[in-house]
């Protein structure tokens, strides 16, 4: 366990308020990065949204977080732009930031510092007919991240609250800016630090349930996302760890608990009744309850769904290792995904966790549960050759179990309805383009894709966290493509590094990986039901697609 040296016995809260970002600020930042002058102006829910053509700046009046992108350039697969070699990208972006203000205004502060920390990117990887597969970079993305001072110790700042990062794509030109710092009055609280035999012993509590194999922490201070409000900025113990399942080491989820006093131990989730193992019985396969419409539009792949006048019935599901695994956050970032879809009109066919989380669901049994589902979502741990579920089966879901191939007519996920998946976990798209030891995620996870659009996850490991859920389906319910919005939700949730070594880090990156068939549409547009454009489902896949960009 690594910890920091001469750790005082209180440390300092932040007491934070949140920066006024007006309709003028926002116009200085579009003209700063983009140019642009006139824009269309819209208040969605709690954010003001500037519009002009592809480019998009926005603020969170919650937090005063800055979104801003040209969505024309941003994360496009077919982009082949010309980029700055890295150190040139780091003095544009050092630069840019100075000449107009883009960074947090910190040099009173002798206590924080917000400065260059590295270098991330957007990688493609495409392989078609099997032959040899092509890899490129489409932009460079230049991190600025805060640190605290602490004893005379440059302690993190965690949460997805730390950090700023802006995106160049072709000739250096600004494709991205994102960021948010709330402001820091005097630290004129402070609280009795919790010892870290103290906090060790509350990790090993959460924890007791798994094999532990591995564990270190490090000291640092907690800064929520940009879609949250957050008073105060406080001390907490962030822990990494991997563990045993079966024969296979997986790294956790990264974790973080209180460090003081002032922020008390985090109120336990209620256990999810057992579930039953005669339901398996009893619940048909999605085939004997639904073959109407869905099936209907299925063989008639033509005809775009949005073309039909009466509603479908869209439905999805979440399973969730949770408390079992020593994650605290997992029932409610799968909560919100299930309320946002079921707010839309959605059907929501399971919500399983912990033990109720079966790996058969995603196996034996994917007719009846993930597989009757256009969109699920799994948080938990994982590894580049999957991730972990409970019995009956080993207890995780692997690659092996998916085939080699995609199959028209095949069994596995989007032969009957599934059409998306998010894996909110440490993997499992790691590949040897983004971290040395990754192999190729094009051949691992090919055979996954029987008639699926979209298996999105990470290539490392991440933190445990409440908001992927909801925030994936608030973006991709105001439009965003679904590779965009659960793009745009990493990078505000995660910071941009994990401290890990290749495969797994040190770059956090997100990614999403789809195939289809040359000349046909491709999925790598798709939006939700309802709110954009959606492929038919690929047949004969020839194409396969990876796309990645750090956090």
């Amino acid at each position: 366990m690594v910890l920091i040296k001469n750790l005082p016995d209180r440390l300092p809260i932040f007491r934070l308020s949140t920066p006024r970002t007006g309709i003028q600020k926002l116009c200085n930042i579009a003209g700063a990065l983009f140019g642009t002058e006139e824009f269309k102006i819209r208040e969605n829910g709690t954010r003001i949204v500037l519009e002009s053509g592809e480019k998009v700046v926005e603020t969170n009046l919650k937090s005063g977080g800055i979104w801003a992108a040209d969505t024309k350039q941003l994360w496009q697969v077919e982009s082949r732009p010309e980029l700055p070699d890295d150190e040139s990208a780091r003095k544009i972006a050092v630069n840019l930031c100075r000449e107009h203000d883009l960074l947090p205004n910190l040099r009173g502060n002798k206590t924080i510092n917000m400065e260059f920390s590295g270098i991330g990117r957007t990688m493609v990887a495409v392989r078609e007919d099997r032959r040899h597969r092509q890899d490129h970079q489409i932009d460079t993305q230049v991190n600025f991240s805060a640190r605290i001072d602490v004893g005379g110790n440059q302690v993190p700042v965690v949460g997805g609250g730390s950090e700023f990062k802006l995106t160049l794509g072709d000739r250096g030109n600004v494709i991205g800016f994102s960021g948010v710092w709330r402001d820091v009055e005097d630290a004129d609280i402070d609280a009795a630090i919790i010892s870290p035999d103290e906090s060790l012993k509350q990790f090993e509590m959460m924890t007791k349930d798994v094999q532990v194999v591995d564990v270190e922490t490090e000291l640092a201070y907690y800064s929520a996302p940009m879609r949250q409000q957050q008073d105060f900025m406080y001390p907490v113990y962030v822990y990494r760890a991997t563990i045993k399942v079966n024969a296979e080491i997986i790294p956790m989820r990264i974790v973080t608990l209180p460090a003081t006093n002032f922020r008390g131990a985090e109120k336990l989730r209620e256990i999810q009744p057992e579930r039953q193992r005669i339901l398996e019985a009893i619940v048909p396969p999605k085939k004997a309850v639904v073959l109407d419409t869905t099936d209907l539009l299925k063989a008639m792949p033509k005809i775009h769904p949005a073309t039909f006048l009466w509603p479908l019935q869209r439905e999805a599901g979440t399973s969730w290792i949770g408390l079992s695994g020593g994650l605290s956050g997992s029932q409610n970032n799968a909560k919100g995904f299930i309320d946002g879809l079921n707010n839309a009109g959605w059907k929501i066919n399971f919500n399983w966790g912990d033990a109720n989380a079966w790996e058969s669901d995603w196996h034996r049994k994917d007719d009846t549960w993930v597989d009757a589902c256009d969109f699920v979502f799994y948080t938990g741990h994982a590894n580049m050759n999957g991730w972990t579920l409970a019995s009956p089966d080993d207890g995780s879901l692997n690659f092996t179990e998916t085939g080699s191939n995609p199959e028209t007519p095949g069994d596995m996920w989007g032969q009957q309805d599934l059409e998306w998946m998010v894996i909110a976990a440490c993997g499992p798209l790691q590949d040897d383009l983004i971290g040395n030891g990754g192999g190729d995620v094009l051949d691992r996870w090919g055979g996954a894709f029987d008639g699926m659009h979209l298996m999105m996850g990470y290539g490392g490991i991440t933190y445990d966290n409440e908001e992927e859920g909801e925030t994936i389906i608030e973006y991709a319910r105001d439009g965003d493509s679904l590779i965009n919005a659960w793009f745009r939700t990493a990078r505000e949730i995660q910071p941009s590094s994990n401290g890990a070594a290749a495969p797994n880090g040190p770059n956090i990156y997100v990614g999403a990986m789809y195939c289809y068939r040359a000349g046909d549409a491709s999925p790598g547009n798709d939006h939700l039901w309802g709110h954009g454009s959606v492929a038919p489902d690929p047949a004969n896949s020839n194409v396969r697609v990876c796309m990645w960009t750090t956090t």
